[in-house]
């Protein structure tokens, strides 16, 4: 089915550039005809035609996106293109009917963030509130930190010194590039995770991105409407000081040796963010047990009810 709808995303893409008036009604047509044909072969082998309605979605994603592609290049259109044209690969049908069969047992997902410089306990509660949730009866997926593919950069920009004002050395395109990254990586992954009725906690969030390479000294302001844009359920702002964070990082090995200067700037960007967004301050120098109960009692608040889980 990947094949296909790579397929029907070029071939919809040659229409659209070489006969525009056409396009539409060319993605019209596509969508339709296979539309028709699942219900021809669910017809002929007595099966549901809801086994092929994820199918004909997927082609219909692929023809807008592959449409869109070839629209006239002013960014938004061309890159929307592209996002559906992703989601159409990545959609397969097994995964449209968990999300069909949770949207019909009335389950529905959400998100849970924890944010916070190294050393604040984000990945040791994230676990903790993964086994929580699946106690309450809810389906639960925990996203790790992702490993970006500029981490090495990040290493030896970050790990001397603070960059001076105005210094801005490396690929000026990280950033965006990184953002997509986070999007096509985490974001839509976890989406479809929500829509298949999961409670989805992430451990550090797109916003991590957007806070660390501004404390590096990236030109990042013009991306933050961008990197600011999804939004969690919920999300925690795990806080410690700047020199606990030094000594736990040097605990660490092989860990990546950010100045204190960066981790400042990171604490403070946490801060803008939790006073914009009303998002709690969670005091992480307590112990774990109190920090993880206080987490709980809060999100008990925005998940109340306990749902039974069915397989």
């Amino acid at each position: 089915m990947k094949l296909t709808a790579v397929v029907v995303a070029v071939l919809t893409l040659v229409v659209s550039m070489a006969f525009p008036t056409f396009a539409l009604s060319w993605v019209l047509l596509t969508a339709l005809a296979y539309a028709a044909y699942g219900v021809i072969r669910s017809a002929s082998r007595k099966l549901d035609y809801l086994n092929d309605l994820p199918n004909a979605f997927r082609v219909a994603l692929a023809a807008v996106g592959g449409y869109l592609i070839g629209a006239p290049l002013n960014f938004a259109l061309p890159s929307s293109g592209i996002l559906l044209f992703v989601l159409s690969i990545y959609l397969n049908d097994e995964y449209q009917r968990r999300a069909l069969l949770a949207m019909t047992e009335g389950r529905r997902g959400g998100s849970v963030a924890l944010l916070g410089i190294d050393g604040s306990g984000k990945s040791t509660h994230a676990a903790r509130l993964e086994k929580w949730f699946l106690s309450r009866g809810y389906y639960c997926t925990l996203v790790p930190f992702h490993k970006y593919l500029f981490v090495e950069r990040l290493t030896r920009k970050g790990g001397e010194r603070a960059p001076g004002e105005g210094e801005h050395e490396g690929n000026p395109f990280r950033p965006l590039l990184s953002l997509a990254d986070n999007i096509l990586l985490n974001l839509i992954t976890s989406l479809g995770i929500g829509l298949e009725g999961r409670v989805v906690i992430y451990d550090r969030y797109v916003w991590s991105t957007y806070v660390k390479y501004r404390s590096l000294g990236y030109p990042v302001e013009p991306l933050s409407a961008l990197y600011m844009l999804p939004r969690p359920n919920l999300a925690f702002i795990l806080d410690v000081p700047v020199t606990r964070s030094m000594e736990i990082i040097r605990g660490r090995g092989n860990h990546i040796r950010y100045a204190s200067e960066v981790l400042k700037e990171e604490k403070e960007e946490y801060f803008k963010i939790a006073a914009s967004r009303g998002y709690p301050v969670i005091d992480s120098t307590r112990s774990f047990e109190i920090v993880q109960d206080e987490l709980e009692r809060r999100l008990e608040r925005v998940f109340p009810t306990r749902r039974s889980r069915r397989r």
